[in-house]
């Protein structure tokens, strides 16, 4: 008897575990945005690395440091209709700070995950001391892999 319910009961955290793992990927909406490089001016576009970006959310820890990168994923606020950053390319380039508005969407994934919060995006509101342009690819947030927005510069 002893052993039915020591089976039982591995048997139980396990699933317990193996929906943790799952709930914890399909919580998560991450906005991406890569960076596109103008050569001559809307003739010639390319994807580009920047040597050294930083990232951080206005008031917040950095969620990127100095690391070379041709894109980002960052978190938006699940408790308010906007989220601002700061996005630094390097160290010598003045910083832009990017505002993102959109609308919550709360979407039931399963009893044990409980909701996970989807965004529409509204408006990319910038300043221009290195950004060019802005371009929404996709509005709807709701996964981790997904390109949102492009920022173009000219160099």
């Amino acid at each position: 008897m002893k052993y039915i319910f020591l089976i039982l009961l591995l048997t139980a955290f396990a699933a317990c575990e193996d929906e943790t793992k799952t709930c914890d990927q399909t919580l998560i909406a991450s906005l991406g945005i890569n960076f596109k490089k103008d050569t001559l001016q809307g003739f010639h576009v390319i994807d580009t690395a920047w040597p050294k970006v930083t990232l951080m959310a206005l008031g917040k820890d950095s969620i990127v440091k100095q690391e070379k990168r041709s894109s980002v994923f960052m978190s938006l606020s699940p408790l308010a209709d906007s989220s601002r950053f700061y996005l630094k390319l390097d160290s010598t380039k003045t910083p832009d700070t990017l505002t993102f508005r959109y609308t919550r969407k709360p979407n039931f994934v399963s009893a044990g995950c409980g909701f996970a919060t989807y965004f529409t995006l509204d408006t990319v509101i910038t300043t221009y001391h290195t950004i060019d342009s802005i371009h929404i690819n996709n509005k709807e947030v709701n996964s981790t892999n997904d390109t949102h927005v492009s920022l173009y510069f000219i160099y």
